[in-house]
């Protein structure tokens, strides 16, 4: 049995070539808050308390190809009116709203670098 438990998700770091254009995104598109900016990187919280995660931007040279990363999930209220309000701000909808058999219906968009997000609200 392992000596050591991970006990959350703590941080998501998300290599970008272009800060301020991947700023934009995730406050602006996605409104995500803003908790910090300074030194190549920028910060946003999703969640409260023990279920908070953060959301690390990072500006690098060369991100890993999207081909080779991990996927961002989000669940949100309303998936429809989260891709109208994405597709409004001006945001890339990379697949429109669908149902599926696992039980959420999904959305995947896409931010500056091609990174994919899934959007999913459960079904029931």
């Amino acid at each position: 049995m392992a000596e050591f438990q991970i006990k959350k998700l703590n941080t998501i770091v998300v290599p970008v070539k272009d800060l301020d254009k991947s700023i934009t995104f995730y406050k602006d598109v996605l409104h995500l808050p803003e908790d910090f900016v300074e030194n190549g990187m920028a910060s946003y919280s999703i969640g409260t308390g023990d279920g908070k995660v953060t959301v690390l931007l990072h500006i690098i040279d060369e991100p890993e190809p999207v081909e080779n990363g991990i996927v961002i999930e989000f669940e949100v209220d309303d998936v429809n009116k989260t891709v109208t309000s994405i597709r409004e701000a001006g945001g890339q909808i990379v697949q429109e709203p669908i149902d599926r058999e696992w039980g959420v219906k999904e959305a995947v968009i896409a931010d500056p670098d091609g990174y994919k997000i899934w959007m999913v609200e459960p079904l029931s």
